[in-house]
């Protein structure tokens, strides 16, 4: 998280905090009443942390009998605090979001649809069978068969290639469907409708299927398919006012943090088919409320009921037997071949380098950095002169392009990566390093990163763009789109970003800047996503000690639906 979100999350939850202390203290009072503020800063930090309930054992701490304490009761009492009978308390606003989540994916889950038609298993191995590996193909009859799939990967398993694959199987058979694709930041949308277009043009499906799965790639912000409300929490589209659609893609998953997924869930007719997809090693939502990833790292992949797994053989020997009495077996498939690491000998040692940090084995990743590897460079010292010479050499033809356009196409290449906003390691730093270096060209394009959602220039947080005089310019479906400067919304100079900002984006070298190694914001997710970004080169500015100290820390995600879904 960047400081300035951490920093503003903090104020919320301090503001939620003293509320519901006042309110305690006020209306209980005594040893009672400080009881439950106790446990109510204690909840207040587990909401900071992604978690919206508290372990028995540090309430245990404040009071043993919490449980009888005023104010908690069960999920049917009208009370502020609910426990669990696993045992787990929740502000009831979080409990009610992940219990709505829970029983709109157990209707999916459970749910029995007809047997795939031969017209589809046809269509499947003249177009798609020879265009996909087997975990892919599983996704395809997922879809085919469930109403709700979950669909993991890392970087490079081909999940662009997975969805419209699945897209292509699914509008083949329901040729009438209506189907939304959906992210949370508009660069995350905009990166999924240009990977799917891509995609299409490599598969050789017939003319209709072609261009029915192109009219369905107009990918979109979730703020933007639900109907944002100015000046609300709310949508327009909810439980009274439900989206049309047949199918609802949603890429960038592990990024929707649970206000959202509720409200998503909430808003989707009763037999909408629901696909999340995502990387679930990648860090929990700013917000807090890992959904997707709770659920995909809590649950059995490419499972299915003894029942089922005749049907899912005609896709793809890939499918196994489910050995756990898990909710969502059968939801959820996780793509394991790594094509991109095939390109390259280099590629597959960084390939290495994503895996080792991933599963948390500091020694390989010490000890793949220092094989010499040419697609890794690790600077230990922040006051090495080839940073200054790297930054200067990447940007400079950013720098000096001729035109918007030019620039534009530039503005991928090369990314500084930082885990904060502040200080010697953060955003503000690295971008007043970069002018520095290219302060002698006075008529520089400079790059920018859209910090707010603006709907009014259809603009959002997370979004690349250029400054020049007095306009500045973003990619678009139709090219390069120019508004003036004088409308711009809030944004920072790009030259650096924040690894929570960046997700959801590609870059063909990062610079990885570390903090401290006694920084409470290194992670394994934070480095995982950090390094996962490049195609080509990461560069890893910091000490061994911090690489290390964030290989070793893992933030588990932290969501309750999955004990919702068993407890159903």
């Amino acid at each position: 998280m960047n400081k300035e979100s951490s920093k503003t999350k903090d104020l919320e939850i301090d503001a939620l905090a003293s509320l519901v202390s006042s309110f305690f203290k006020t209306k209980i009072g005594g040893d009672e009443g400080e009881y439950l503020s106790g446990l109510t800063r204690l909840l207040s930090e587990r909401v900071a942390s992604g978690s919206s309930y508290l372990l028995p054992e540090e309430a245990n701490e404040i009071f043993v009998e919490w449980k009888s304490l005023p104010a908690i009761g069960n999920d049917k009492d009208d009370l502020p605090l609910v426990c669990t009978p696993r045992g787990k308390l929740y502000f009831r606003r979080f409990y009610e979001y992940e219990r709505q989540i829970s029983e709109i994916l157990n209707k999916r889950s459970d749910r029995v649809l007809p047997n795939v038609s031969k017209s589809a298993e046809e269509f499947f191995k003249e177009f798609l069978y020879s265009m996909v590996d087997s975990d892919q193909a599983l996704a395809v009859g997922a879809i085919l068969q469930r109403d709700l799939v979950l669909l993991t990967g890392g970087p490079g398993t081909g999940k662009t290639r997975t969805i419209v694959a699945m897209l292509a199987a699914y509008v083949n058979e329901n040729p009438e469907s209506i189907v939304a694709l959906a992210a949370p930041t508009g660069k995350a949308a905009f990166r999924m409708r240009e990977s799917v277009l891509q995609t299409i043009k490599q598969l050789q499906l017939p003319v209709p299927v072609g261009q029915k799965v192109i009219d369905s790639a107009r990918a979109t912000t979730l703020h933007r398919l639900l109907g944002s409300k100015i000046g609300s929490v709310d949508f327009i589209r909810n439980k009274q006012n439900l989206l049309p659609y047949d199918l609802v893609i949603v890429d960038e998953a592990s990024m929707v943090d649970l206000p959202m997924m509720a409200k998503l869930c909430q808003s989707l007719r009763e037999e909408t088919k629901l696909v999340l997809v995502g990387d679930a090693d990648q860090l929990s939502p700013v917000q807090g409320g890992a959904v997707f990833n709770g659920l995909v790292q809590s649950s059995q992949s490419n499972a299915f009921l003894p029942e089922d797994l005749p049907a899912m053989n005609v896709f793809s020997d890939s499918a196994t037997l489910s050995k756990s009495d898990d909710p969502l077996t059968g939801n959820l498939v996780q793509l394991s071949n790594v094509h991109r690491r095939n390109d390259s000998i280099s590629n597959a040692k960084f390939g290495e380098l994503c895996d080792a940090i991933k599963e948390g084995r500091s020694d390989d990743v010490i000890s793949i950095i220092h094989s010499g590897d040419e697609c890794i460079t690790w600077i230990s010292d922040l006051n090495d002169p080839q940073l200054d010479v790297l930054i200067r050499h990447e940007f400079i033809e950013l720098s000096m392009a001729s035109d918007p356009a030019v620039a534009l196409s530039k503005i991928d290449k090369f990314r500084i990566l930082c885990a904060n906003n502040e200080g010697r390691y953060g955003v503000s730093h690295w971008n007043q390093k970069a002018e520095n270096q290219l302060s002698d060209n006075e008529s520089r394009i400079l790059p920018v990163v859209i910090h707010v959602n603006d709907y009014t220039v259809e603009l959002f947080n997370g979004d690349d763009g250029l400054l020049l005089g007095s306009g500045a310019y973003f990619q678009s479906e139709e090219g390069v789109r120019k508004i003036a400067r004088s409308r711009l919304p809030k944004h920072r100079i790009g030259y650096a970003t924040t690894i929570h900002r960046c997700q959801g984006s590609e870059f063909n070298k990062v610079a990885v800047v570390l903090p401290p190694e006694d920084s409470k914001l290194l992670s394994r997710e934070l480095l995982y996503v950090a390094v996962s970004r490049a195609r080509e080169k990461v560069f890893l500015v910091g000490s061994e000690n911090s690489l290390i100290a964030a290989v070793n820390r893992s933030e588990q995600p932290k969501s309750g639906v999955l004990d919702l879904l068993m407890d159903s």
